[in-house]
């Protein structure tokens, strides 16, 4: 009777908990169980296999937190690096290497900078000084001739003294005494009254050129490694073309202004007052300290520039390695004494070795033949007479150089890209490359000039616009950069400098040639043959450069003193 009575509630109480855990629907992992299972199974299996269940998931968790935290405390224990990147001493010297460098780079390039100003400065100026209405009056066919030809004719004279010049008193020194002529031959156009002040002051302008184009890509090419040799060295050209647009920038709100001619052609000083002031970011040469024989400086150089992995000695002996030098010097980490500068300094180079020397002749024609074929190919007389050949096509004088600035804003895009394609590519197809476009703009020129006069096809002036700029890029990208570049690289380190002043003396006769005898050319055939003229010449030139260039790609400067080219 009393078991009775106590299994009762008992009974009572597993059905409860029964029904509960076959109806209960749980937000879990657990399904809901049907009541068929729980009768099939009955009702205590069903809450024993539940309870098990719970009771393995909990063991479960329980020992992956016990993991967990053995493991962070293993990994805490463990050295492992902070949270954060971290720098070690040369990171952190090679990173303050590459400012320096980047900072001489930009310090070189405002020189050429100024040379794209005074060379841009004369297309805006020439619309000002073909009207009487300015303090000089309208100058004559010869006076203007001589005021565009006196530029290209310093530049021939101040090629021709800036490779003994560097050599004698160094790169830094002679790029800044190039910025010193641009503001004297600034300050005399800027207050000419007369054309022959004018001319005066366009010619000491182009001595400072013949500096900056001699100079600044052999300056750059000996402060960088071999791997970014080309990229760096191709911002000297890219630095040209951002002065010409800039000038044509300038030009454009001085079309109509009284005097307006005189800030144009003033713009080269504005660059070089900046170098100037930032001249401290210039640093000397390292290998042409080390041909001095001063290996203290040479290093010091190279520790500025993030290259300490690189011995001076080497680089000194590498600069001898064709003449007398003491062995025992660089088993001694070098003498920077007087008397071994004496036993170390190699032979004088000048312009008559480059002919006379067999060692010499073949990177003289390189680079002379590759700084002719830059010219040949009639790069200034685009610059210079692009905005009056589409006035002479219809358009205004405002308009055309509002296209000529749009063309300028696209060429320099192109080139600041084009430094990584040379040390990518190569030099050689990147030339060829773009002499090819050089053909196709001067073609779509011939064209627009023929279909223009006869009045029946409108748009026939827009091929003009488009020649330009098919001209204009393909220039940037092959035969703006590759001269210079290739020109600081083919020569032995002892002739670089004269080497590369040979080369830029070369452009500019060239470019006096072509710039003087186009208009009469023009007056005497005729605008249409005279561009189809100058696209045979573009085409021969493509097979002369693809014939002679060598690839200079990835090689030092060092193992082309050894090697050759």
């Amino acid at each position: 009777m009393r078991a009775a009575s106590v299994a009762a509630p008992v009974a009572r109480l597993a059905d409860a908990v029964v029904s509960h855990a076959c109806g209960r629907r749980r937000s879990g992992r657990s399904a809901v169980v049907a009541p068929e299972r729980c009768t099939r199974l009955g009702g205590e299996a069903v809450v024993t296999t539940r309870l098990e269940r719970m009771t393995k998931r909990s063991e479960r968790r329980a020992q992956r937190k016990r993991a967990a935290r053995s493991t962070f405390r293993v990994s805490a224990s463990a050295a492992s690096p902070p949270i954060g990147p971290t720098f070690t001493s040369d990171d952190i010297y090679r990173a303050e290497g590459e400012r320096a460098l980047r900072r001489l780079t930009f310090a070189v390039c405002l020189s050429m900078v100024s040379f794209g100003c005074a060379t841009g400065a004369i297309a805006g100026a020439l619309l000002h000084l073909e009207s009487a209405n300015t303090a000089l009056g309208a100058l004559t066919a010869g006076a203007k001739s001589r005021v565009i030809a006196a530029t290209p004719l310093g530049a021939l004279l101040g090629a021709l003294v800036a490779g003994p010049f560097a050599d004698k008193t160094g790169r830094r020194s002679s790029i800044l005494v190039g910025n010193a002529l641009f503001l004297l031959g600034a300050g005399l156009m800027f207050t000419a009254v007369t054309p022959t002040q004018l001319t005066c002051g366009r010619l000491c302008a182009g001595l400072a050129v013949g500096f900056s184009t001699s100079l600044c890509t052999v300056y750059i090419g000996e402060c960088a490694p071999a791997a970014q040799r080309g990229q760096l060295s191709s911002y000297a050209p890219l630095g040209v073309t951002v002065g010409i647009l800039a000038a044509y920038f300038a030009s454009l709100p001085l079309t109509n202004v009284a005097g307006g001619w005189r800030l144009t052609l003033a713009m080269c000083a504005l660059p070089a007052a900046a170098q100037l002031c930032i001249k401290d970011w210039l640093v000397e040469s390292p290998r042409w300290l080390a041909e001095r024989g001063d290996v203290a400086g040479a290093q010091a150089s190279l520790n500025a520039l993030g290259q300490r992995h690189v011995e001076a000695g080497s680089l000194k002996s590498s600069f001898h390695s064709s003449g007398p030098v003491d062995p025992g010097e660089h088993e001694q980490g070098g003498d920077s004494s007087p008397s071994s500068k004496r036993r170390g300094v190699k032979k004088r180079v000048t312009f008559a070795s480059l002919v006379t020397e067999r060692r010499y002749r073949k990177p003289a024609a390189i680079a002379c033949g590759l700084n002719v074929a830059q010219q040949l190919c009639g790069i200034n007389l685009v610059v210079y007479f692009a905005p009056r050949v589409l006035n002479e096509l219809g358009f205004q004088p405002s308009v055309a150089i509002g296209f000529v600035c749009a063309i300028g804003v696209l060429q320099l895009v192109v080139g600041s890209k084009i430094g990584a394609v040379i040390d990518t590519y190569g030099r050689r197809p990147v030339a060829l490359g773009g002499i090819a476009g050089l053909a196709g703009g001067l073609a779509m020129l011939a064209i627009s000039s023929f279909l223009t006069p006869m009045g029946m096809y409108p748009w026939a002036p827009w091929i003009a616009v488009l020649g330009i700029l098919v001209f204009r890029l393909s220039f940037s990208a092959s035969m703006a950069p590759i001269p210079y570049v290739v020109s600081a690289e083919v020569f032995p380190s002892e002739a670089r400098s004269v080497g590369a002043a040979a080369g830029a003396a070369a452009r500019e006769v060239a470019n006096v040639v072509v710039t003087g005898t186009f208009i009469p050319l023009v007056e005497c055939l005729g605008a249409t043959r005279v561009w189809v003229l100058y696209v045979c010449v573009v085409c021969g030139a493509f097979f002369v450069v693809r014939a002679t260039l060598p690839e200079t790609r990835g090689r030092t400067l060092e193992s082309m003193d050894t090697d050759g080219v």
